[in-house]
C-alpha cells in the first residue's frame, strides 16, 4: 500500500514518509531503525546527503532529527554540512 503511494506522488517529502512507513511494517521496526536501513543503502544514503546539504526543508528535518534523537541521532553536524554518524555501507 504504502509503495503505491510512494509511486504516485512525486513529493520527496512524501516519498520518504511513504518509504519509512513501510520499512517499518515490513521488518516491524522503530522510526529510527527503519532510517537506518535506508541510510545503509549507498544510493539512498547519497540521496539523503544531497538533500540534507542542498535544501531548506530538509536541513530543517535533519535539526529537528538531531534535536528529537540526540546521542542516538544518525546525523551530525559538521559546521554548515551535515554527515551520518554511521559507517558507509
Amino acid at each position: 500500500m504504502f509503495r503505491q503511494i510512494r509511486r504516485a506522488r512525486r513529493d520527496p517529502w512524501t516519498g520518504w514518509l511513504m518509504l519509512i512507513k513501510e520499512l517499518r511494517v515490513t521488518h516491524q521496526c522503530s522510526i529510527l531503525e527503519a532510517e537506518r536501513i535506508v541510510v545503509s543503502n549507498a544510493h539512498m544514503r547519497r540521496y539523503v546527503e544531497r538533500a540534507i546539504n542542498a535544501g531548506n526543508p530538509s536541513r530543517k528535518r535533519a535539526l529537528a532529527h538531531i534535536r528529537y534523537n540526540g546521542s542516538a541521532s544518525l546525523i551530525v553536524r559538521a559546521d554548515d554540512s551535515f554527515d551520518f554518524s554511521i559507517p558507509p555501507p
